[in-house]
């Protein structure tokens, strides 16, 4: 029988987020050991109701998800796959099976950093979730979130406009897009990136879903960033599910009020400041010595927490302090100074507005000189921000003529 088959007969016998699964997991060396196992008392006489739905071997539900997973193009990813998060199989309770749709990498050989905040955000939040992200991608790591309104959205949207790798985990069933409007992120994701939960489709849904995935955030990430959180942001479940965990967290420091008093909280508590994405960066770069480049990309430290708009004064630590900006290829230019040379994004929308018919990238990329690679770039962004509608043809216009 097929291996995933048998991870998916474990987790419904278990339930979503089970404690039991760590209990039985780490007593076998394979999910074919668990399924042949015929004695599962070591679980002790309160267990009683799931060692009679182990010992049953019962796997036509299990079947039934793996039809539903195939429908959607969900991958399932079991506890002893070789792909399987391996940060995760030390937390208190691993999924025994992840569903993912989008580009499966081994995240296993990948350092891995979570953003993640509040989804009220302010101009300050966006900025910091969107230059750490892109900074962290540039500088070799994949940035992880939760594909959530606010500061989620916004790191895997910094990610995307490095060209990086992006990982997104949700409190919903696999092929569940909520919210609603972030649909066309969702699509990017599937397109460049990876969409993981650990709930199959038509998952029944509880209230502890949510905090259930921040778990999966932390465990599978090799440091933690709170980049903007209120009191009672759910961001400060990831980061005490990461410190729990052993993980290294993070947290931006911003002004005195409610919507930081999260991460100022954080930091009076003992949790070590980031005023710049180098402070995340460096530590890692130890434990990745071959995969963490910090010197190159990494931004200058975030002097100001009410500083709001482009960071134009942001400039690139190099490697030589003789290299000029301008002998950089294009796409190791900052996203701050990449912006501060004409704003790509504002650029773009006056041009469509203006036009009496839809663009395509190549026309962008004609009439504002700017490389082609950042012009499609920019058009996935503002797709997701709703900004511009692609049409047939791959030509584009301004949803707001």
């Amino acid at each position: 029988m097929k291996n995933e088959i048998l991870h998916v007969w474990l987790q419904l016998a278990l339930g979503i987020s089970s404690r039991l699964a760590r209990e039985i997991l780490q007593r076998f060396e394979s999910i074919a050991d668990v399924y042949n196992c015929d004695d599962f008392s070591f679980l002790g006489k309160d267990r009683e109701k799931y060692i009679k739905r182990l010992e049953s071997k019962d796997t036509s539900d299990a079947f039934e998800v793996v039809k539903r997973c195939e429908a959607i193009g969900a991958r399932i990813i079991g506890f002893f796959d070789e792909y399987y998060p391996s940060g995760l199989r030390n937390i208190e309770s691993p999924p025994v099976a992840l569903y993912a749709i989008g580009v499966l990498k081994n995240l296993n050989t990948i350092p891995k950093i979570a953003v993640v905040g509040t989804r009220k955000m302010s101009d300050y939040g966006r900025n910091i979730a969107e230059s750490f992200s892109h900074d962290f991608v540039k500088s070799g790591a994949c940035v992880v979130s939760g594909l959530a309104k606010g500061v989620d959205l916004a790191a895997h949207r910094g990610a995307v406009m490095a060209g990086g790798y992006t990982v997104g985990v949700l409190g919903t069933p696999i092929g569940t897009i909520y919210p609603a409007e972030n649909e066309k992120a969702f699509r990017v994701l599937y397109e460049r990136g990876l969409v993981i939960s650990e709930m199959y489709p038509g998952c029944p849904r509880t209230r502890a879903d949510f905090p259930n995935r921040n778990r999966i955030i932390s465990g599978m990430s090799d440091a933690v960033v709170i980049a903007e959180a209120g009191e009672g942001s759910g961001s400060l479940i990831t980061a005490q599910y990461a410190i729990s965990q052993g993980k290294t967290v993070f947290a931006v420091p911003g002004t005195i009020g409610a919507e930081n008093a999260g991460t100022n909280g954080l930091i009076k508590k003992g949790v070590p400041p980031a005023t710049s994405s180098f402070d995340v960066i460096s530590p890692l770069s130890l434990e990745y010595p071959t995969k963490i480049k910090p010197y190159e990309y990494a931004s200058a430290p975030v002097l100001d927490p009410r500083q709001t708009a482009e960071r134009s004064a942001a400039k690139p630590l190099l490697k030589s302090t003789e290299q000029k900006k301008e002998d950089l290829p294009a796409e190791s230019v900052p996203l701050a100074e990449k912006a501060s040379s004409g704003n790509v994004s504002e650029r773009i929308t006056k041009l469509l507005r203006e036009s009496a018919k839809p663009l395509s990238a190549d026309e962008l990329a004609a009439k504002t000189g700017i490389n082609i690679t950042d012009i499609l770039t920019e058009l996935t962004m503002l797709e997701i921000d709703g900004e511009v509608v692609a049409s047939v043809g791959g030509r584009y216009s301004s949803s707001k003529r």
